[in-house]
């Protein structure tokens, strides 16, 4: 009952965020079964399809909700108390959750991994870093070159390997082609 006052006032009449709302969950449970049942025919353009009818729902909720006449929700908390309507995604909004959905800072664990990496940087001297940076920058923009001019380096190969030796021999060809066309020496 209070859903759907809420909904009414926030749509203008007629419950238009609710059903907004719903249209998107009905879109997105769609596409999660085409994800897990139906990859093996998902094209493509079906999936960035999808993606567009998603975002332009999305777009057409946050237009509605910018609305002048739709009341603000800044000060509403929404709490999933229930299973069923998070379809079973968050089971419980407890103590012991709560913590991990609304952290801010890392895990201890990897607070502690990135101490352990700031104590091994500043272990390394200035110059010792100043020539590791300038041995990944040079290896970086080697890269960069090697894929930005691919076929440069295509071509200066081919035409190394078409100076280079044959690497067959003319006589056991002319005479592989000549058993197979003329029969010589098949005998």
């Amino acid at each position: 009952m209070r859903a759907s006052a809420g909904g009414e006032a926030a749509g203008g009449g007629g419950g238009s965020l609710i059903s907004r709302v719903a249209h998107v969950k009905n879109a997105l449970l769609i596409f999660i079964f085409k994800l897990e049942n139906e990859y093996e025919r998902l094209t493509w353009p079906s999936v960035l399809d999808n993606f567009a009818l998603l975002s332009s729902q999305l777009n057409t909720i946050n237009k509605l909700l910018k609305n002048e006449k739709t009341p603000s929700f800044r000060n509403q908390v929404i709490i999933p108390l229930l299973l069923k309507l998070t379809e079973q995604r968050v089971p419980v909004f407890s103590h012991e959750i709560v913590p991990d959905y609304l952290r801010t800072k890392p895990d201890p664990e990897v607070e502690e991994q990135e101490k352990q990496l700031s104590v091994e940087a500043a272990r390394i001297g200035p110059e010792v870093a100043q020539k590791q940076i300038q041995t990944l920058n040079k290896l970086c923009s080697n890269l960069l070159e090697k894929l930005n001019n691919p076929r440069d380096d295509r071509d200066s190969e081919t035409a190394a390997i078409r100076q280079s030796k044959p690497s067959f021999n003319p006589a056991d060809t002319n005479a592989l082609v000549g058993a197979v066309a003329l029969w010589e020496g098949a005998l």
